[in-house]
């Protein structure tokens, strides 16, 4: 009877290179699925944000009486709305401040003189659109506010924000256009069937 036989050179080798090609592939797959959970987690996290963004956005627009708009242009620190919203007794500023650089903007929410809240990060752009009573685009000034902007009668806000970091794959970006919110007590927009 023959003694125990053990592998030879050849049937070594070929074993450790099928073994690194499974390796390989559950690393991958493994490294795939990091991503992509990673990609959800931080767009779910952007779909919060903007949930309550737009939510404080769409009552107070929707309360106020009046606005004065000051737009003075993507990426520059100011771009800013002040409701008056007399059920909350005070104004509500709106304010986007760039001085983090691009893809570094915050969008901030203040009642009056009290806390300020960060409603949206990570912004890469981001802009207020004005309309009047008739439903004509009305652009904000981009130096100090004037009394010319009581004809806005519809606002809406755009904006794009980021989570993650692009190196590693996973980062989400999410674009959003919010509805054209009425402001309260300036007047319906017309019906042209009305006589």
């Amino acid at each position: 009877m023959r003694g125990g036989r053990g592998f030879t050179l050849l049937e070594v080798m070929m074993v450790t290179a099928i073994s690194s090609f499974v390796f390989a592939g559950v690393l991958s797959a493994y490294i795939f699925l990091g991503r992509g959970l990673a990609r959800q987690v931080n767009a779910e996290s952007l779909e919060s944000r903007t949930r309550l963004a737009l939510f404080w956005f769409t009552q107070d627009v929707a309360s106020a009486t009046s606005v004065i708009a000051q737009n003075p242009g993507a990426g520059v620190t100011g771009t800013r709305i002040t409701l008056s919203v007399p059920s909350l007794g005070n104004s509500v500023y709106y304010a986007c401040d760039w001085s983090g650089g691009t893809g570094q903007g915050k969008l901030t929410r203040q009642v009056g003189t009290g806390a300020v809240l960060t409603l949206l990060t990570n912004l890469t752009s981001f802009s207020f659109g004005y309309y009047d009573l008739a439903g004509n685009s009305v652009t904000a000034p981009s130096t100090a506010p004037s009394t010319a902007q009581i004809n806005i009668k519809q606002i809406y806000m755009t904006y794009t924000s980021s989570a993650g970091v692009a190196a590693t794959g996973a980062q989400s970006n999410y674009t959003v256009v919010s509805p054209r919110v009425n402001i309260k007590n300036k007047g319906l927009l017309t019906d042209p069937t009305t006589p």
